[in-house]
């Protein structure tokens, strides 16, 4: 049986769930949300963004996370928070190889 691998819906849950997170912003490349903003604008919907961003590459699985955190907390410990707990559920879910979880915090306060 193979392993099945955490949605990027289940990683944005993880995350939002972490202690002194209080927001998370989409986390892809500039070039993915121009495209996805061009193809809403064209077929007059708004397609699903991607929050936490999954890929997974020859060395494993890269994750890239982009909080807000509450101002009360400090920056480094909310973010090893979610870089354990992105961790913890790749590793509960089977992926075999964690190559980079990338965590930003773009929001203080």
């Amino acid at each position: 049986m193979s392993p099945v691998h955490p949605s990027t819906d289940e990683l944005d849950q993880v995350v939002r769930r972490v202690a002194g997170v209080n927001s998370l912003y989409p986390a892809g490349p500039l070039r993915a949300k121009v495209v996805t903003a061009t193809l809403g604008a064209l077929t007059h919907r708004l397609p699903a963004a991607s929050v936490v961003v999954r890929t997974q590459g020859a060395d494993g699985v890269r994750v890239t996370a982009k909080i807000g955190i509450t101002a009360d907390e400090s920056a480094g410990e909310v973010s090893r928070r979610v870089h354990d707990a992105i961790a913890a559920h790749l590793r509960q879910s089977g992926d075999p190889a964690v190559a980079e979880i990338t965590v930003i915090v773009a929001r203080i306060g």
